[in-house]
């Protein structure tokens, strides 16, 4: 009986995008919800810290939902320069032509 309620854990966990194992380590870590300060707090255990890659410092995004708590790495914003990095000529355009000048648009060097 507690086979089958570990599988049918795991299938229900699966579906929601969670991977409760470890391929080397075996089953995934627990901890407890504490308290810090006026607040709560979860400890993440090192090895499930070294599989996301994430550090201390690190920000992240807290998603709740009726029982479920989701912590994920916050998508880092690239900046300007990273960007302008990444023009190439293949990815470049001409320029697009919008018609004759109607207002203000003119600029003279």
């Amino acid at each position: 009986m507690q086979r089958c309620v570990e599988y049918i854990a795991v299938v229900y966990i699966c579906i929601y995008g969670i991977d409760t194992l470890y391929p080397q380590k075996g089953p995934m870590p627990t901890t407890q919800i504490v308290k810090w300060g006026n607040s709560l707090a979860v400890r993440i255990p090192k090895p499930v810290a070294e599989e996301a890659g994430v550090r201390e410092g690190d920000p992240i995004v807290i998603e709740a939902r009726a029982g479920e708590i989701n912590v994920r790495r916050k998508q880092r914003t690239p900046t300007l320069k990273e960007l302008v990095a990444q023009i190439r000529p293949e990815n470049r355009y001409d320029e697009i032509p919008s018609g004759p000048e109607r207002g203000k648009e003119r600029l003279e060097w």
